[in-house]
């Protein structure tokens, strides 16, 4: 397996939000759900605070650069998920009181139909690749290919299916690249959001 990503740890908590967050800045869900360019990096950023801290206590968070330039999180089918701890749920409260959560849950149908699809398409066990975000500054260096092809190669060992969804049509062609195939898209109504569910065979 690749050595070039390296497994994330709390200590860099901060980077894993920040470049997560100027990552899906122009991401369709993100601004559907922050519709202000003025404030969404940086109201984002408490989102992706909070979620990066559960998820690099899964083990489930990786990077590339130093200082960090790309992020993966990737759920595995024999890793359950960190339940949240008090420490934890600190982390939400600035998400929970910003605009966010108005935005979130006006996107509810979004999720609904993301929901739908990850149940229908992986509904054994399976890698998933929740967020994968590169700087634009770093586009160019491979850094996809470092943050998903070594746990490609871990799901063919296995022999299980890998999964990932998402809302940016010029996305999908990226993930194809990696031998993901388009399995169904789904504009949901009033949104102008289109959710595309990819999954990859184990080969």
């Amino acid at each position: 397996m690749s050595h070039d990503h390296r497994q994330l740890t709390l200590s860099d908590l901060e980077p894993m939000a920040q470049v997560l967050a100027q990552a899906f800045s122009e991401d369709p869900l993100v601004s559907f759900i922050l519709p202000n360019p003025k404030t969404r990096v940086k109201t984002v950023a408490k989102f992706f605070r909070a979620m990066g801290r559960l998820n690099i206590r899964a083990g489930c968070a990786f990077g590339v650069g130093d200082p960090l330039e790309g992020v993966a999180v990737w759920n595995f089918p024999d890793k359950p998920e960190a339940s949240a701890t008090p420490k934890d749920l600190l982390f939400f409260l600035p998400v929970l009181f910003s605009s966010y959560i108005i935005g979130a849950r006006q996107a509810r149908p979004i999720f609904h139909q993301i929901d739908i699809n990850h149940k229908k398409y992986a509904s054994e066990p399976h890698f998933y690749l929740d967020n994968l975000g590169v700087l634009a500054s770093a586009r160019g260096k491979g850094f996809s290919s470092k943050l998903i092809c070594p746990f490609l190669q871990m799901a063919d060992e296995q022999k299980v299916i890998s999964y990932t969804d998402t809302v940016t049509r010029s996305n999908v062609p990226l993930y194809q690249h990696f031998g993901f195939e388009l399995v169904e898209e789904n504009p949901v109504t009033g949104t102008g959001i289109t959710v595309y569910a990819l999954r990859r065979m184990p080969r």
